[in-house]
């Protein structure tokens, strides 16, 4: 019997995240630069040629996977911005950036280990100054909603002291005081 759509597109979702999954701890443990299309294939389980029906280029698998990690901020703010009051929409918003490093730690390990890699960063040029743009963007307006007089810088800030503190916590999470560095954060910003 013939495989339903639904069925069908679920095999191309699962596909996708294996062919995903593949390239970035090969991205991570090789190098962006030193790491081919057969080595990814070969990783995932799949024919080369097959994985060229879900990526065109070892540069569309690179955006994919910094898209897996904007959808990962979007959710933040989607989270941040659901419930309580517009005052405390910073506060809500670094925690749940916390949260969801915890929750997808291993992704975030690989991501950062593979983002400041020069061909990475070549490889994804303008689009990641787009990204970094839009999620500044977004906090500013969080801090210009809590009534700040530069709304722009704090929130360069903050995104910087997330994405540092993030950092640090991956490269050692059992030691690193993540908690009592968020509610540092959080008092700081505490309206």
């Amino acid at each position: 019997m013939p495989r339903s759509v639904l069925q069908n597109e679920a095999i191309r979702a699962e596909s996708r995240a294996k062919i995903l999954s593949a390239a970035l701890r090969l991205f991570a443990q090789h190098g962006y630069e030193q790491t081919s299309v057969k080595m990814i294939a070969q990783e995932a389980g799949i024919a080369q040629g097959l994985l060229y029906n879900y990526y065109a280029s070892k540069e569309q698998l690179l955006v994919a996977i910094f898209e897996q990690s904007i959808t990962a901020v979007r959710e933040s703010f989607t989270l941040a911005e659901q419930q309580g009051p517009p005052e405390q929409l910073i506060e809500r918003f670094i925690r749940v950036s916390f949260l969801l490093l915890r929750r997808d730690l291993a992704f975030w390990q690989l991501s950062y280990h593979v983002r400041m890699q020069v061909g990475v960063i070549a490889g994804l040029g303008q689009q990641l100054h787009t990204w970094t743009d839009t999620i500044q963007a977004q906090i500013s307006d969080y801090f210009m909603v809590a009534g700040y007089a530069n709304p722009s810088i704090e929130a360069a800030l903050l995104f910087a002291l997330i994405d540092g503190v993030s950092q640090h916590y991956v490269l050692n999470p059992e030691r690193y005081p993540l908690d009592a560095i968020v509610e540092t954060m959080v008092a700081r910003y505490k309206a």
